[in-house]
């Protein structure tokens, strides 16, 4: 029964996250579309969720959130300029409209072996989406930049 419900949840929280909300029309060159915009309206959210782990970062508008309970408070900071500076090197560096179709190098979080994360990019009102992989083991097209928000986060008291 135990195997049921276990498969049962994992099948839900799956299908959650497979719909995308890439309806508008796809950017070709994302480097230069995040030139273009405002480096304000960028908003990124890390999630990783687990039995035992409950992870939430956000950063916008050169802040960032980190919420470690999910009805625990959040713990924000400002970022610095230098540091910003870097993070939108990193994202620069991120095909956004592949980010969707990448690959999980492992599978540990379906057995609880690692918490389950995501990670969602909003730019000038398109959201990208990553599939869900295991918590500090990302593709390698975004782990600089997932490990750099995990870096942040970790400054943040």
């Amino acid at each position: 029964m135990k195997y049921i419900t276990l498969l049962v949840s994992i099948i839900l929280c799956s299908a959650c996250g497979l719909t995308k909300n890439n309806s508008e029309p796809v950017q070709t060159n994302v480097n230069s579309s995040i030139m273009h915009t405002d480096q304000n309206d960028v908003l990124m959210e890390y999630t990783a969720i687990t039995r035992g782990l409950f992870l939430k970062i956000r950063i916008e508008n050169q802040e960032i959130l980190v919420k470690k309970e999910q009805f625990g408070p959040d713990k924000i900071r400002d970022i610095s300029d230098t540091e910003w500076d870097i993070l939108m090197q990193k994202l620069e560096a991120v095909n956004l409209n592949t980010l969707s179709s990448l690959e999980a190098p492992s599978m540990k979080r379906a057995y609880d072996g690692a918490a389950a994360a995501r990670l969602e990019i909003t730019e000038a009102d398109l959201k990208y989406s990553t599939s869900e992989f295991d918590h500090n083991n990302p593709n390698t097209k975004i782990k600089p930049l997932v490990d750099y928000i995990l870096s942040l986060a970790k400054t943040v008291e």
